[in-house]
């Protein structure tokens, strides 16, 4: 998959330890407009805002290096615990608008955001449940086309199709290994913080906990309650 850089020069924070734990999918909010358009936009004005990449359904273009910071999902308050733009990395997908003025994705614009998505996640070892959108992130209704719960599903299956056979798609049960919290999946990160602050892991950035080791607590947890 070829990705264009064009790289912005001041929308961005370096970063010399940047770790990339979440994908957050966006949308444009605008009716026709193209990655390099958008690339061009952000590319010498301080516009207080940018993303990783953007994508529509001719091409994908790099605004902002994962390593370093996009200004794609920061708030004053958040819905989500622990994404950031520090531990991120942000795709904008070219929006379009049908003649009820209702906003929708390209096909083309949907395939390569899933190419996209997969290589990224594939790259920097980020599970499933941590693409999310930015509605997830800190309840701004974006990406609108996704907002409604059972697109979004959709999506996610598409992704899941794409990962088929990927290396991220192989590692799955106990040869999957959770260090920090971060890691964690969602779903069990109440869990697993009670026995972090509980003091049950000597060293909070080595947990060593595999997917079984997490479900057992978890399932612990929700019927009898830790007692430690």
């Amino acid at each position: 998959m070829e990705i264009k850089q064009y790289l912005t020069t001041v929308n961005y924070t370096p970063s010399t330890n940047k770790q990339n734990k979440y994908i957050v999918i966006h949308y444009t909010a605008n009716n026709g407009d193209t990655a390099q358009g958008n690339a061009n936009y952000f590319h010498s004005i301080n516009r207080n805002a940018s993303a990783n990449y953007f994508v529509d359904e001719n091409e994908i273009v790099q605004v902002v290096p994962d390593n370093y910071i996009a200004w794609h999902c920061g708030a004053k308050t958040y819905k989500h615990p622990y994404c950031r733009n520090n531990n991120s990395i942000g795709i904008e997908m070219c929006s379009r608008k049908d003649k009820k003025g209702n906003y929708y994705f390209k096909d083309g614009t949907v395939n390569n955001s899933i190419q996209l998505v997969c290589d990224l996640m594939n790259k920097y070892n980020i599970p499933i449940e941590n693409v999310i959108r930015h509605y997830d992130v800190t309840k701004k209704l974006c990406p609108l086309p996704y907002i409604d719960d059972a697109e979004w599903n959709k999506y996610k299956s598409l992704l899941r199709t794409a990962l088929k056979g990927s290396n991220l798609e192989d590692k799955k049960g106990e040869d999957k290994m959770y260090q920090n919290i971060n890691e964690v999946p969602e779903w069990a990160r109440n869990t697993i913080n009670k026995l972090i602050n509980k003091g049950c892991f000597p060293d909070v950035n080595k947990l060593a906990l595999t997917n079984e080791m997490v479900r057992i607590f978890v399932i612990m947890d929700r019927w009898i309650g830790l007692k430690v």
